[in-house]
C-alpha cells in the first residue's frame, strides 16, 4: 500500500512544553508527546493524499493516549493494544512504526473503515478477530505458509501489520457474511472451520490446478496471475483462487486473521496479502505476539510457539 511509505519530510513535530502546561501539571508529572501535521503533497493522488492524513491522524491519537497515561502503565485492547505498542517503541524501525500504526487505525476504523466497520467489528472481545487470543492462535499458521513456500522454492515474505489487520476485518466480515468483504485493496483467502491448519484447505486446490492445466495446457501462463486466470476462465480461478495466491512469486506481505464467534461456522480463517508493506521477519513477529501476549494474559502455563 503506498500510502505507508516515506511520512518523514511530510509532517513537522510540535512539543508540549512545560510553560505551555495547565497549573498543577509540571514536567515532571506530565509526559511530553509529539504530534503530526498533515501537509498535502500535490505530486500525489488525492486517495494517497487522503491515506496519509488518516494515519497521521491515527499516529496523533496513538501519541495523545500515550501522553494521558503515568509512566509504564499499560493499555491493553486486544490486537489494537498490541499494534499501539509497536507504533510506540522507539526500538522499532520508522516503517516497522508506520506499519503498526497503520494496523491501529485500521482495526480501530480510522483508516479505510469499511460501511459495516460499527456492525461486525467487535473490537477486543473475546471471540472477535482483534482478540488478543485470536491473535495468538493464528501464530501456527505462518510456520505453515513458509514451508508451502520452501517447498515450491519461493520467496519467504514478510508480515505486515497491517494485512494482519485487514485479514482481521476480514475474518469478522465474513463470519457474518459467508463471502469474500472485498473492501480493501489486497488478496484475500477465506475458510470456515479449519482453525488449526487452513493453508492446507487452500492447498488442496492444487490437484485441480494440476488437472486442469494437463487438460489445457494453456492455462500454465496464467500461474502467477491469479486475475488473468479469472479474465479467461472465472470458474476455473475460482476453484484454484486460493492455491495461486500462496504461491504467488510476487507475494512481498501478508497476514492471518481468525474469528471464533459462532455463526453459521465456529470459526473463520482468513490470509491477507499486499495492503501493507513488509516490516517483519516471521521469527520477529512471533517473538513480538508471544511476549506481548505473555505479558497481558500471564497464563498460568504458555506454551509459546517453537521459534527457528
Amino acid at each position: 500500500m503506498q500510502c505507508i511509505v516515506a511520512l518523514a519530510g511530510m509532517m513537522s513535530p510540535s512539543q508540549v512544553k512545560a510553560d505551555d502546561l495547565p497549573a498543577g501539571m509540571t514536567a515532571a508529572n506530565t509526559v511530553s508527546i509529539t504530534k503530526k501535521v498533515f501537509v498535502y503533497n500535490r505530486k500525489q493522488s488525492a486517495k494517497v493524499n487522503a491515506k496519509r492524513k488518516a494515519l497521521i491522524n491515527a499516529q496523533n491519537e496513538l501519541s495523545a493516549l500515550k501522553g494521558k497515561i503515568n509512566g509504564d502503565e499499560l493499555v491493553t485492547g486486544g490486537a489494537s493494544g498490541f499494534f499501539q505498542e509497536i507504533a510506540e517503541n522507539s526500538s522499532m524501525s520508522e516503517a516497522q512504526k508506520n506499519d503498526a500504526a497503520t494496523a491501529y487505525g485500521v482495526v480501530n476504523g480510522q483508516i479505510d473503515a469499511p460501511s459495516w466497520y460499527g456492525q461486525y467489528v467487535n473490537l477486543g472481545q473475546a471471540s472477535d478477530a482483534t482478540s488478543l487470543k485470536n491473535l495468538y492462535a493464528t501464530l501456527p499458521y505462518y510456520d505453515q505458509y513458509i514451508k508451502i513456500r520452501q517447498k515450491y522454492n519461493l520467496n519467504i515474505p514478510q508480515v505486515s501489520l497491517a494485512d494482519v489487520a485487514v485479514a482481521m476485518m476480514d475474518a469478522d466480515y465474513s463470519t457474518h457474511v459467508i463471502d469474500h468483504a472485498r473492501h480493501y485493496e489486497a488478496n484475500e483467502n477465506l475458510a470456515w472451520n479449519v482453525p488449526d491448519d487452513p493453508n492446507s484447505l487452500w492447498m488442496s486446490e492444487e490437484s485441480i490446478w494440476n488437472k486442469g492445466v494437463k487438460k489445457n495446457p494453456s492455462l500454465e501462463q496464467y500461474r502467477d496471475d491469479a486475475y488473468g486466470l479469472s479474465q479467461v476462465d472465472h470458474d476455473f480461478a475460482e476453484k484454484v483462487g486460493h492455491y495461486l495466491n500462496l504461491t504467488d512469486p510476487a507475494t512481498k506481505s501478508y497476514g492471518y486473521g481468525l474469528n471464533t464467534e459462532h455463526h453459521k461456522y465456529d470459526n473463520t480463517e482468513s490470509w491477507d496479502a499486499g495492503y501493507g508493506e513488509p516490516a517483519f521477519s516471521v521469527n520477529e513477529f512471533k517473538q513480538l505476539v508471544t511476549d506481548y501476549y505473555n505479558k497481558i494474559e500471564q497464563p498460568d502455563q504458555v506454551k509459546a510457539p517453537k521459534i527457528r
